[in-house]
């Protein structure tokens, strides 16, 4: 990855963008399909029609097409985005262009917080399930010390005006793009549509990347929150930094 913007002085181009077009980034999405599989590769291999909702640049998608052996078809608002354009459909996940109850398996892995309306976003998620199936949803807090979009301590804490000139500040950006993160109830609110039944799986999902010897340093903060009394363990990771859920549509 090249050097990052100076952290004072106008934006030269826009650090989350130059991110993702980075070399860092498309190694990373290897990883990040390995972590998921591990996750819900189960799941995957079991649905007949799966979908990935903000699928990206869709190097992700396709490693995961790679290890479940499974067609996935992708939904992407933004074209300039997408490098892997295969099964990739232009379309907002908020009206996706297809008929009700149609997917087994749905991927909802960070976007909400690019959603203007994430409430909306996880209506349609309960629209285009079918009565059984389930979406895995990864997302991240607002309350997080680094945001993860441009790596700027406590950026997602702060009021919109004051997050954007942080970011032009800082040089990595001329605003914070529309990204609005959420806390745990609040999240919790948006995904509550009729009809669907949340899930809070984060622990299972530590559990199942760690104990298969992915994680790195994460590994001894699990083995700390292992043992301690469940209720105390849960508090603690409703204050982490990212949560995994299943969204069951009922039957």
């Amino acid at each position: 990855m090249s050097t990052p913007p100076s952290w004072a002085g106008p934006a030269q181009r826009d650090y989350y963008e130059a991110f993702l077009a980075s070399r860092e980034y498309r190694e990373s999405r290897l990883g990040k399909a390995a972590v998921l599989d591990t996750i819900v590769g189960r799941e995957i291999r079991a649905a007949a029609v799966v979908g990935d909702l903000g699928s990206g640049t869709g190097l992700l998608k396709r490693e995961l097409e790679r290890l479940s052996g499974q067609p996935i078809l992708g939904f992407e608002l933004d074209p300039s985005a997408v490098i892997e354009r295969g099964r990739t459909c232009v379309a907002d996940g908020t009206r996706l262009p297809v008929s009700n109850a149609c997917f087994d398996f749905l991927i909802v892995n960070h976007i909400y917080e690019h959603v203007k309306e994430p409430r909306e976003l996880f209506a349609e998620v309960a629209r285009v399930l079918k009565p059984g199936a389930c979406a895995y949803v990864t997302a991240g807090s607002r309350w997080a010390v680094l945001e993860p979009h441009y790596r700027l301590p406590l950026l997602s804490w702060l009021p919109r005006g004051l997050a954007d000139r942080y970011v032009r500040w800082t040089g990595r950006a001329q605003g914070y793009r529309g990204i609005r993160f959420l806390g745990y109830r609040s999240l919790q609110r948006a995904m509550g549509v009729p009809g669907l039944r949340i899930a809070d799986i984060t622990e299972r999902a530590m559990r199942s990347v760690l104990t298969r010897g992915r994680g790195g340093k994460w590994q001894s903060v699990w083995r700390i929150l292992s043992v301690l009394p469940r209720g105390l363990r849960r508090g603690i990771l409703r204050c982490g930094p990212q949560w995994f859920f299943l969204l069951t549509r009922r039957d």
